[in-house]
């Protein structure tokens, strides 16, 4: 990411988030997963940036919210609402919307800020907002457990594997509930080992 799109987002989620290490944690484990995926999904490196910025903006509708609730569609609209001087209109959207789907459900027919999106945006955000549900996941009880991510790529499964040197089993078990995103694109299953 660029000094100064990086800068523009970490003054955005500065104003917001109230739980920083939780996303710095995440975004390192979405780009883990971004580069090991990398043989699979062929993108490049502003994709990545994209990734990065949904990843440390994921959590910034939070404080917006009654406890929560319905932080994942605020935390869309307070990066729509950003006066972005780094990204383009079109790759907004996309950050606002991989944000958006870190959690609860996938894009549905009546989504329709996912619909408005063009045919390859609307690819990149199954892709990228997969991959930001999974490490989301992989840090759910906002611990820091899961230190590092690989991923071996198959014909019919991807598996992630995890380095942790403790039980972590509520982020395995959000992981059974969030790999749905990235299964529907990746046309495979996706598996998760490791442990301590």
């Amino acid at each position: 990411m660029t000094a100064e799109l990086r800068a523009e987002t970490l003054r955005l989620r500065d104003r917001y988030d109230d739980e920083p290490v939780h996303s710095d944690h995440v975004a390192r484990l979405a780009l883990q997963l971004f580069d090991a995926l990398e043989p699979w999904h062929q993108l490049d490196g502003r994709e990545r940036d994209l990734l990065e910025a949904a990843a440390l903006l994921h959590d910034i509708g939070w404080t917006q919210t009654v406890d929560g609730q319905g932080h994942h569609r605020k935390s869309a609209e307070l990066i729509h609402a950003q006066n972005w001087g780094h990204l383009a209109a079109g790759e907004v959207a996309v950050v606002a919307q991989v944000a958006r789907y870190h959690r609860r459900s996938m894009p549905e027919a009546d989504h329709a800020d996912f619909h408005a999106l063009p045919d390859a945006a609307q690819r990149l955000v199954m892709i990228l907002g997969g991959i930001l549900r999974l490490a989301d996941a992989l840090d759910h009880g906002h611990v820091q457990k899961v230190s590092h991510v690989k991923a071996r790529i198959g014909p019919e499964a991807i598996t992630i594997e995890i380095k942790t040197s403790q039980p972590w089993t509520i982020e395995s078990d959000n992981f059974e509930k969030k790999r749905d995103m990235l299964e529907l694109a990746a046309g495979r299953s996706i598996q998760c080992s490791g442990g301590p």
